[in-house]
């Protein structure tokens, strides 16, 4: 809300607070709209300020109020500020195979994480910003070495080996760039065809980066080999456990969240607790033993956080349970507890 004087006071505002008489009676309550025989009424009683509602008053959940939130609208300011260069860098280096400087990403990187006041702020700024249909491709790869920085500071790497994570974060993907947009973000399933050409993407995004005698070799190797999967199952050449480059094991799983983290105009994105339901799934598929620790860190950022289940009740995430990140102890508004783990038949639809 905020205070104004009266001289201020127009029809159609809304009073924040009930405006009362010298002898305490109400002469209008709270949450009544303003007319203009109501604004001379005012005036008679002599007040000299009142408060009205303000937009933010209407927001009810945690994604409408966020948006009023100056931390927010500043970190969005300067995320989108640095996409653009993130862009034109990328696009003269498709252009002209002129090496990066490493100072200039990592320049980009340092200004929005700036922006940020842990880890866990950035997964909910991350997912509830509003994306950009026609960035997509940019904005994969933007938020991959953003998280990847995330991941390194959980993970107490070194200042270089967080480098190196960042660095491949911002080039894993950057084979995509080069095919076309309406395949990579169809809304529907793609055909035998298509699939084949988006699986090329990590070979013609080496074959762009091979030669760049500048660039680390892990980095190098996350774009060829982020596909690969622990078990075997991944592409382009099938290759399994330790033959995949560490820092390749790492974007596995920043692509697997970036990638579901994400809106598509098909479906919302997906929260980190169902985020992290996939990788428990899907376990095989990577590193446990970097991914376990990280998918602890990812389900504590999520208490506090208020979520609606498949039959919409909204509850608060209250405990992690350590066996099965995904489904924690929730409590109601009425006090009410529910062991997510107790209840299969009950999801977690969105965050509130």
């Amino acid at each position: 809300m905020k205070t104004i004087t009266v001289l201020e006071l127009k029809p159609g505002m809304e009073l924040a607070e009930d405006i009362t008489a010298s002898n305490g009676a109400v002469v209008y309550a709270k949450n009544t709209k303003v007319d203009e025989k109501m604004v001379d009424r005012i005036k008679r009683h002599g007040l000299m300020c009142v408060s009205i509602m303000e937009p933010s008053d209407y927001a009810t959940t945690h994604h409408e109020k966020l948006f009023f939130n100056e931390h927010f609208q500043r970190f969005c300011k300067v995320y989108n500020e640095n996409l653009i260069k993130y862009k034109g860098i990328f696009i003269s280096y498709l252009q002209t195979k002129r090496s990066i400087f490493s100072d200039d990403l990592m320049s980009i990187y340092e200004d929005c994480a700036a922006c940020i006041t842990n880890e866990g702020e950035l997964l909910d700024f991350l997912y509830n910003m509003v994306a950009n249909e026609d960035e997509l491709t940019y904005t994969q790869s933007f938020n991959a070495a953003l998280l990847a920085g995330a991941f390194a500071n959980w993970l107490k790497f070194t200042p270089e080996e967080k480098k190196i994570m960042i660095l491949c974060g911002f080039y894993y993907d950057i084979g995509k760039w080069s095919l076309p947009n309406d395949i990579l973000w169809k809304p529907g399933k793609l055909t035998e065809e298509e699939f084949a050409l988006v699986k090329k993407h990590p070979v013609i995004g080496y074959n762009v980066v091979k030669m760049d005698m500048n660039l680390n070799e892990h980095v190098k190797n996350a774009v060829i080999m982020h596909h690969e999967k622990y078990d075997g199952s991944g592409y382009p050449y099938h290759m399994r456990g330790d033959r995949i480059d560490k820092y390749a094991r790492y974007m596995a799983i920043v692509d697997t969240y970036i990638a579901m983290a994400s809106p598509r105009s098909f479906r919302n994105a997906f929260t980190p607790l169902q985020i992290l339901g996939n990788f428990e799934k899907n376990i095989d598929k990577y590193d446990v033993e970097i991914l376990l620790p990280l998918m602890a860190k990812i389900a504590n950022t999520q208490i506090g956080s208020r979520v609606v289940l498949s039959d919409d009740s909204e509850w608060e995430v209250i405990m992690i349970n350590n066996t099965n990140y995904s489904r924690p102890v929730l409590r109601s508004d009425m006090g009410d507890i529910l062991d997510l783990q107790s209840k299969p038949d009950l999801e977690i639809k969105r965050l509130t």
